[in-house]
């Protein structure tokens, strides 16, 4: 089985400039990559046979839900917003550089700043909100084309609106929950897009017999000879690692290099 880490997954092909058109016929060469790597970890004469059961594939559904504009939230936005040092000074200083809003009133210039830094809020927000929406009119058009990926919708996006940043909450939860609750059912776990706080279910999993193969999205070209080098707790606790090459799936025609179609997910991601 194959377990995706969906926001750490579009991170590396944002990171690689990849577009990938055809997940499934993606999937299925990562999968065909393990097995080759696993095969040559078995001493018998006789290649065994290897099933990819089904692609897993974790992703964010939601967010905070904030109405940006009502009296309470502002208020609370701008107690917040008196008391973060950092935060006020760098929208005090916004205020002082528009020229037809200068005062040397301190109040009526808090209330500039404060409307500067609402009014960018706002536009964030609303930004971030169309993001979340033109991801989720890709998983569908993901699972309408493919019976062997299931998308799973998990994960959140918690907001801190004074700092705009998310901090994501849900995906390596469901996904340790999942591998752990389906081990019955498979032999080798592949994970794409993991990250190290996946590795007390990795080792739960090993307990019982299971293997682990962990794909590692690298930039540039295979070379003759690569050691193992593992850095990431996540690497090391793995059974083996598959390097796949970005050079590989732009030949394969896996994937093409350059902006998404998917900008929105690109972007969150």
């Amino acid at each position: 089985m194959t377990f995706v880490h969906g926001s750490n997954l579009y991170a590396a092909f944002k990171h690689l400039d990849l577009y990938v058109d055809d997940y499934e016929s993606m999937y299925q060469y990562l999968f065909e990559q393990v097995v080759t790597r696993w095969r040559t970890m078995i001493t018998s004469a006789t290649p065994p046979p290897a099933q990819h059961v089904r692609v897993y594939w974790y992703v964010v559904d939601a967010m905070d839900e904030w109405d940006i504009q009502s009296p309470r939230t502002r208020q609370y936005l701008l107690e917040r917003f008196l008391d973060d040092r950092e935060v006020k000074a760098r929208w005090f200083a916004e205020a002082h550089r528009q020229p037809m809003a200068r005062t040397s009133d301190p109040a009526a210039m808090e209330q500039q700043a404060f409307a500067l830094f609402s009014e960018d809020l706002k536009t964030w927000y609303e930004r971030r909100q169309n993001i979340l929406s033109g991801m989720d009119r890709f998983h569908h058009a993901v699972e309408s084309s493919s019976d062997f990926i299931e998308v799973i919708r998990c994960g959140r996006w918690k907001i801190d609106l004074l700092r705009k940043t998310i901090t994501e909450k849900g995906l390596d939860v469901y996904s340790a929950v999942d591998m752990i609750g389906m081990r019955e059912n498979y032999d080798v776990a592949i994970l794409v897009g993991g990250d190290s706080e996946g590795v007390p279910s990795l080792e739960y999993l090993k307990s019982w017999g299971k293997q682990v193969a962990v794909i590692e999205l690298l930039r540039g070209f295979p070379p003759e000879a690569r050691g193992k080098g593992y850095a990431s707790p996540l690497k090391q606790i793995a059974d083996f690692v598959v390097p796949i090459y970005e050079s590989e799936l732009v030949r394969l025609q896996l994937a093409e290099k350059g902006d998404s179609d998917n900008l929105a997910y690109r972007e969150a991601a």
